[in-house]
């Protein structure tokens, strides 16, 4: 345990930096002010050992937008038994969830604690994993990020319900605070729909889907993500344990 918890005070500092950087790379939304605020503030909690209300910012809040740290911590909190029971297994689920983007440094620590287990533990983590997949893995926010802007689309095909030229109609823009006109701010949103189809479509393996066709596609591509997800595919053969131990 010693060695997890050096890679936890590792992980803290790395968080830091590599949080902007995650959601630049991964179109999993805009790291915007309130989810900063949320990070300082659980990570605030945690310093200071209320650790119930850390575990159910990181699992409840964090998690579900795709934060890798914070699906990090929610399985670190689970192996330490901070603020929740003690559990392995329940903790090796949350690891693989949070390296699923590669990071070394999360790779790292699930590794660690994956070579500790039994075959039947890892059998036990590969169930709990394949459920978190459904609701925290990036194809799954992303997809519903997707869904989520099909409004933006149907906007463009049938244009405004204001009369006259809208270009210069301004409003605030929810990111920045500051006035930006509609059309750049619709632009926007549909170039952001753009990057995660190309996400969902490139992970899936599968043709480019253009802005224009998601909403007629968008129940084929549930199907093709309950399918990739269904399966166990982070190479753990190497980590199953002896049987005899």
């Amino acid at each position: 345990m010693n060695r997890i918890y050096s890679l936890l005070i590792a992980l803290t500092v790395f968080a830091a930096g590599a949080a902007v950087a995650e959601w630049a790379e991964y179109p999993t939304g805009d790291m915007d002010s309130r989810t900063s605020q949320i990070q300082a503030k659980v990570e605030s909690l945690y310093r200071r050992g209320d650790f119930k209300r850390a575990h159910f910012i990181y699992s409840k809040e964090l998690a579900p937008l795709g934060d890798k740290y914070a699906q990090y911590m929610t399985g670190y909190m689970h192996l330490m038994g901070q603020g929740v029971e003690e559990d392995k297994i329940r903790a090796s689920a949350w690891y693989r969830i949070a390296a699923e983007r590669k990071t070394p440094e999360f790779l790292a620590v699930r590794d660690q604690l994956l070579r500790t287990m039994t075959s039947d533990e890892l059998a036990a983590s590969d169930e709990l994993y394949l459920g978190l997949r459904k609701n925290y893995s990036d194809l799954v926010i992303v997809m519903g990020l997707i869904v989520e802007d099909l409004p933006y689309l149907e906007t463009k095909r049938t244009g405004s319900r204001l009369a006259g030229d809208t270009s210069s109609v301004t409003v605030i823009d929810p990111n920045t605070g500051f006035p930006s006109s509609a059309d750049h701010l619709q632009s926007r949103a549909l170039r952001a729909m753009q990057a995660r189809l190309d996400f969902v479509t490139d992970k899936l393996d599968i043709n480019n889907i253009r802005v224009e066709e998601a909403g007629a596609q968008v129940d084929v591509l549930w199907e093709r993500i309950n399918d990739y997800l269904g399966v166990v595919d982070d190479e753990l053969d190497a980590y199953v344990a002896n049987p005899g131990k």
